[in-house]
């Protein structure tokens, strides 16, 4: 259980990884939500009472804090993945409320300034809501009209500077005279058009982002489908750490006995059945050791592990499960495991290239499995050397193994010394 929680920790780290490369880190989205939301209140509304109060009675006013405390706490909500946009956006204009109401009285309901602040923080907290939750799949309608939104409010705003600035009464008369006014007329429409068009314009990038983001997000499947979580990992953390280096691998092979006489005798519906079983639940048993690379060819399983600790409770694991799947067929599958020194990279040409690892160690770990029996898991002696060491012997305390005959393996000068797992 531990070791399938560490793998599910590094596979959610990989894709953390990627969703970040994709989405931006917290402090982005932050910055996002401040610029394209929530800071448009803050900012019209603190410059109105500039231009009418000066900023030294800015400074003075407390509420002024209040305000900007509030709006932070909206937007460090809102800059979370999972926020509810509507009540979200209800945060500062309902905290604010709560606690200037008090202190005005009915004052704070009739004043201007408030009343836009309330209207355009509820028509923004619904088309959001409807975007985000409830009415989904509007988006062409919903994203030009809250562009259209901001762009009236800067118009309501500009209202309420002039009304506060030239103490007028409102009523019915005053939004007529002020929208019959050729310069306000121009200021109004202006808005409208430049608001519809930065929509337009907004609907397409967030359309174009979308289409990235799930074709980056297929591509990044697919990458580690084919080269593993620690190559995509390291690829977008540290794409240096991918040439060529120098450094110590543990490698797994397994392999079904006599498989290709089998499949001569069964019908490929049938071989194909029995692999695709084989993978499956060889697959998840290795990967839960937090392999640097797993690798299928025909019946052979391959894995690349960090250490020997990983690769002999992988080697455990993986002989059962495919005992499991192959016992009732009448076959059996044969490990071998090595570790040392290898060379580790991205391998290939301009077009295609793979991770793995080169080595002796490879070629030794690939002939102790060749000389193993189906059902048995043999180790090198480099491998048994390190079980003496305090870590393996807390992590493997019932572990046995028994020494094999001397394997002679094709291309090496001495016989191999090699250990049997019993278990």
């Amino acid at each position: 259980m531990k070791k399938s929680f560490l793998e599910n920790l590094k596979v959610e780290k990989s894709k953390d990884i990627l969703e970040i490369k994709l989405k931006g880190t917290r402090l982005n989205a932050f910055l996002i939500e401040f610029l394209g939301n929530s800071g448009h209140f803050l900012i019209l509304k603190i410059l109105s009472k500039l231009i009418l109060v000066g900023w030294l009675q800015v400074v003075a006013d407390p509420t002024e804090y209040l305000l900007i405390i509030s709006m932070l706490v909206q937007n460090w909500y809102l800059s979370r993945s999972n926020s509810h946009r509507f009540w979200g956006n209800l945060i500062c204009v309902g905290v604010y409320t709560l606690i200037d109401a008090p202190i005005d009285g009915l004052h704070f309901f009739l004043d201007p300034t408030h009343i836009v602040f309330w209207l355009f923080s509820l028509m923004i907290a619904t088309l959001q809501g409807c975007r985000f939750h409830w009415v989904k799949g509007l988006d062409n309608w919903l994203i030009p009209l809250e562009s259209l939104a901001r762009a009236l409010m800067v118009v309501a705003f500009y209202l309420v500077v002039n009304i506060k600035s030239k103490a007028l009464v409102v009523d019915q008369s005053l939004i007529i005279n002020f929208t019959e006014n050729p310069t306000h007329k121009f200021l109004i429409w202006s808005m409208v058009l430049i608001g519809l068009l930065l929509g337009l314009q907004s609907l397409q990038l967030v359309k174009q982002r979308k289409q990235l983001q799930a074709t980056a997000k297929l591509l990044g499947n697919m990458a580690e489908w084919g080269m593993g979580s620690h190559v995509v990992t390291t690829a977008l953390s540290n794409p240096e750490a991918l040439a060529f280096q120098k450094c110590d691998r543990t490698i797994l092979f397994m392999d079904i006995r006599s498989f290709t006489a089998w499949c001569e005798r069964n019908s490929p519906d049938l071989v194909a059945v029995v692999l695709n079983e084989y993978y499956k639940r060889v697959e998840p048993a290795a990967t839960q050791y937090q392999p640097l690379r797993i690798t299928f060819t025909g019946d052979e399983v391959m894995a690349i592990y960090a250490t020997p600790q990983q690769g002999i409770a992988a080697a455990q694991a993986i002989s059962k499960a495919a005992s499991e799947i192959l016992n009732p067929y009448a076959l059996g599958a044969g490990c071998g495991l090595h570790c040392g020194s290898v060379i580790e990279g991205l391998f290939g040409g301009e077009d295609v290239r793979t991770y793995t690892v080169i080595g002796d160690v490879v070629n030794t770990a690939k002939r102790l499995e060749g000389a193993t029996p189906a059902g048995a898991v043999t180790i090198s002696d480099a491998v048994y050397q390190a079980l003496s060491k305090q870590l393996f012997q807390q992590s493997f305390p019932q572990l046995q193994v028994e020494l094999c005959e001397p394997i002679h393996a094709k291309g090496k000068a001495e016989s191999l010394v090699a250990w049997r797992l019993k278990f």
